[in-house]
């Protein structure tokens, strides 16, 4: 496998012309291209990101990346592609697609720029219980965690949230951390040079260096 060298002009292009012309004909024509220009980067960039994930995970670490298929089989959108592609990096003692229930950091590109961060999205119901447990155990705690994050220039608190879930009993500030369906901590950024450069791998794991404590308050949740 090639070294990542950064993604290129005819990467951002091809994203934009995919969301344009979203077609199983269009993508057959450009099936090559598609590996060239797309796949291969970033399967360049997950491989780069692996090795650099003791810097973030403190542990060894393993990826996935999104396949350009969607399922559509539950979808109102019969779009068949992705207009954009990620990768996540996880623990590597996790076996198939147990990583969806855990906390992992991710990379997704798309035609107007990326975002990254750490995230959970599929979280059972259960780790969820146990989160805001862990919240209430020791509030004063958590609170100086997130505090970090409210001043943070980069990381922003993002995701869905249960209206059902609320302890009034909880500062201002941890009654936006405690409802979370998905616990999501996320940088967005534009069309900047940092994409087409060989340094992005050393990038993210440098920002997602911040995420660590975090991850490991994630990491440490054992849902009964």
């Amino acid at each position: 496998m090639k070294p990542f060298e950064g993604f290129t002009a005819e990467t951002i292009d091809f994203l934009w012309e995919l969301r344009m012309n979203n077609s199983r004909e269009w993508m057959e024509e450009n099936r090559d291209r598609y590996k060239r220009v797309l796949k291969e980067p970033f399967d360049s960039l997950a491989a780069a990101l692996v090795a650099e994930s003791i810097a973030f995970g403190g542990r060894e670490m393993k990826c996935s990346v999104s396949r350009i298929n969607r399922d559509i089989r539950f979808s109102k959108d019969k779009s068949p592609y992705r207009a954009s592609r990620w990768v996540v990096l996880y623990d590597a003692a996790l076996q198939g697609t147990a990583w969806k229930e855990r906390p992992s950091f991710y990379f997704e590109l798309n035609p107007e720029g990326y975002e990254h961060g750490l995230g959970m999205w599929c979280s059972p119901s259960a780790f969820l219980a146990a989160y805001r447990r862990k919240i209430e155990s020791n509030p004063a705690a958590f609170e100086r965690m997130a505090k970090k994050f409210e001043k943070d220039p980069l990381f922003r608190l993002e995701g869905r949230a249960y209206k059902k879930f609320k302890n009034e009993t909880l500062s201002p500030l941890l009654q936006a951390w405690y409802p979370k369906k998905d616990v999501l901590l996320v940088a967005h950024g534009g069309m900047e040079d940092i994409l087409f450069s060989p340094e992005l791998p050393q990038f993210l794991a440098e920002g997602w260096s911040r995420l660590k404590n975090f991850y490991a308050f994630l990491d440490a949740i054992e849902a009964e």
